[in-house]
């Protein structure tokens, strides 16, 4: 099955806008799920896209620097995903706020009337721009908190101040 041209447009404006930013920060993998190998840790990062079209999610989450281990299977620290955690940020959400839950919407669902239309190249490079943004404002500082221990494994993510 073809992708619908609006998510082919937005996946174009993230692998120009947001993947090499990723890159330059050291993460690897390929889309959707993106792994940083620190000494202490693993950052991870993971795109999911609804399956009606029109939104996606962004969940970033940290383990140690040996993967995960559940009681069914291992995930060793080349295949861990931010699926693999209970604990996860969505990026755009406000925890503080009791929000914990954020859709990034770059079109209409496949139901909706009009979602054949294709925006022009800007309206994707601005969404790609805001989850730039956000990978500053909240997911370098959930990393950074988790690895300094500031919440546990089965908790709340810790407070990003957005």
């Amino acid at each position: 099955m073809a992708k619908h041209p609006a998510r082919a447009a937005l996946e174009s404006a993230l692998r120009e806008i947001v993947i090499p930013d990723l890159r330059q920060r050291g993460f690897r993998g390929s889309f959707p799920h993106f792994r940083r190998r620190l000494p202490s840790r693993i950052d991870l990062l993971t795109f999911q896209f609804a399956l009606s079209g029109g939104s996606f999610v962004i969940e970033v989450a940290q383990c140690g620097p040996t993967g995960v281990t559940h009681s069914w299977k291992e995930v060793g620290p080349d295949k861990v995903t931010a699926w693999d955690l209970a604990v996860r940020l969505r990026l755009g959400s406000k925890p503080n706020q009791g929000q914990h839950d954020h859709w990034f919407t770059y079109g209409k669902a496949n139901y909706e009337v009009g979602h054949e239309k294709v925006e022009s190249t800007a309206h994707y490079q601005q969404v790609a721009s805001e989850v730039r943004l956000l990978l500053d404002a909240q997911a370098e500082p959930y990393w950074t908190a988790c690895d300094r221990g500031l919440h546990a494994a089965g908790s709340r993510p810790p407070d990003t101040g957005t």
